[in-house]
C-alpha cells in the first residue's frame, strides 16, 4: 500500500474494564470515544493498562501475549469480580465484538512502546482525572512531540481543596502539553484553568455524540414487550421506595424493573411482589436496551441519565445514597449534563411533592444536536491545527 494511503492510527487511554467492577457507564464511553476517533478517520486502538498490584509477580517480560492475557482474566476473576455470571460474561463478550484493546500493558514504558506508531493520542472520558486515584498516563505524560495529544471530556476534578493542589499543578503541566484541552463538566474548567495557560473548555460526554441509530447497533436485540419503567442505580434503593411507587402508579401501575450496581448489587434492595422486579445478568447491550424499552427511567447514574436523554425518555434523578455520592460530586456532574443539552426543569426528586412538581420533558427544546456540532468542530479544528 502506498504510504500516502494508509489509514493514519490513534491510541485512547481511558478506562476499559481496567478499573473496579463492572461498570455500564465506563465500557459505553469507551466504546463512544472509539466511535467519534474512527469517525475522523484514524485506525482506533484502546490502551489497555493497569498498574500492577504491590503483591502481583513481576515476571511477565518475555511471556507470550496469550499466557498475559489468560492471567489478566484470572485476576479480574479472582481479585476484582471475586466470581464469574452471565452479566460479567456478557461484558466481556461486549469489549471482544465491539472495542479493539491493545496488549496488556503495566509500566509507563509499555504503554508509551505500544503508542509509538499512532500519530493522535486521546485520553478521556469517564473519571479518569479525578484526584483519588489520578495517574499522569491518563493525562497523556508521555509520547513523542510530533504526536497530536488531545483531552476528550475527561472528568473527576469537581472539588477544590488544598489537599488536591499537588495533583491540580500536576494537571496542569499535563495540559499544556496537549493540542487540545477540553472537560466534561464547567466546574472543572473552572478549576484547572487555575493551573495552566490552556484554555479548557467544557464538551459533551462522548456517549451523547453518538445517535440513537449507532447505539441500537450495540444495543441487544430483546426486547421486553410488556411496558415498564427502568431503575437502575448505583447506591442503595431502598431509600426510595415511596418514590418509586409512586412513579409506578403515575404510569398506570406499570412494573418496575431494577438493576444495582456498585456496593449494593447483592443485597435484596427492593421487594419484588408484584412491584419490582430485579434484571441481574445485564451487559452493556442488555443495558441499552433496557433504556430505549422503558416508559421513564429512574435513575443516580451519570451514564443512566445520557441514554435516557439520547432516547428521549421521561427521566427522574435519584439521591444517590452512598458515602461515595460526596467522593464524586454527583450531583454536580449531572446538573452540569442538564444545562449542556439544554433541560432547565431540576429532575432530582427527594420526595413526593418535588415528583408532582416535575413537567413533561419537552425534547423539540432540547440541544443534544448542537453538543455533538460542537464538540465535533473542537476535536477537527485541533486535528487541522486550528485549535485555541
Amino acid at each position: 500500500m502506498n504510504k500516502k494511503n494508509k489509514v493514519p492510527k490513534a491510541a485512547i487511554v481511558t478506562w476499559c474494564y481496567n478499573n473496579g467492577r463492572t461498570n455500564y457507564g465506563q465500557i459505553l464511553q469507551c466504546y463512544a470515544m472509539q466511535t467519534i476517533v474512527r469517525r475522523l478517520g484514524y485506525d482506533t486502538k484502546v490502551i489497555r493498562y493497569r498498574k500492577r498490584e504491590l503483591d502481583e509477580p513481576q515476571v511477565w517480560e518475555g511471556k507470550p501475549l496469550w499466557l498475559i492475557d489468560l492471567y489478566e482474566v484470572w485476576f479480574r476473576l479472582r481479585k476484582v469480580e471475586q466470581g464469574f455470571d452471565i452479566r460479567i460474561k456478557r461484558f466481556l463478550t461486549f469489549i471482544r465484538k465491539n472495542i479493539v484493546l491493545s496488549r496488556q500493558c503495566y509500566t509507563r514504558a509499555e504503554v508509551e512502546e505500544e503508542c509509538r506508531d499512532c500519530e493522535l493520542l486521546v485520553c478521556g472520558s469517564d473519571q479518569i482525572w479525578n484526584p483519588l486515584w489520578f495517574e499522569d498516563i491518563y493525562a497523556l505524560n508521555f509520547g513523542e512531540p510530533w504526536q497530536k495529544k488531545i483531552a476528550y471530556a475527561p472528568s473527576g476534578v469537581l472539588i477544590e481543596n488544598t489537599q488536591n493542589e499537588r495533583i491540580y499543578r500536576e494537571l496542569g503541566r499535563c495540559i499544556d502539553r496537549l493540542k487540545l484541552a477540553t472537560v466534561r463538566e464547567k466546574k472543572s474548567a473552572e478549576i484547572l484553568k487555575k493551573y495552566t495557560n490552556k484554555e479548557i473548555v467544557d464538551v459533551a460526554d462522548p456517549t451523547l455524540l453518538l445517535s440513537r441509530e449507532e447505539w441500537n447497533l450495540v444495543a441487544s436485540k430483546g426486547e421486553i414487550k410488556e411496558p415498564y419503567i427502568f431503575c437502575y442505580s448505583m447506591g442503595r434503593l431502598r431509600t426510595h421506595k415511596v418514590l418509586l411507587r409512586r412513579i409506578m402508579e403515575n404510569y398506570h401501575g406499570v412494573k418496575i424493573l431494577f438493576l444495582t450496581a456498585g456496593f449494593y448489587e447483592h443485597e435484596n434492595e427492593l421487594e419484588t411482589g408484584g412491584y419490582f422486579y430485579p434484571v441481574k445478568d445485564a451487559g452493556p447491550g442488555e443495558f441499552i436496551s433496557l433504556i430505549r424499552g422503558a416508559r421513564a427511567v429512574c435513575t443516580d447514574s451519570f451514564h443512566g441519565l445520557a441514554l435516557a436523554i439520547i432516547y428521549q425518555k421521561q427521566f427522574y434523578i435519584l439521591e444517590r445514597d452512598s458515602k461515595e455520592a460526596y467522593l464524586s460530586a454527583n450531583f454536580m456532574r449531572q446538573e452540569n449534563l442538564l444545562k449542556k443539552v439544554a433541560i432547565k426543569q431540576n429532575r432530582y426528586i427527594r420526595c413526593v411533592k418535588e415528583l408532582e412538581a416535575l413537567e413533561e420533558i419537552d425534547y423539540e427544546n432540547v440541544h443534544l444536536e448542537l453538543c455533538r456540532e460542537e464538540a465535533e468542530e473542537l476535536i477537527k479544528n485541533a486535528l487541522k491545527g486550528e485549535a485555541f
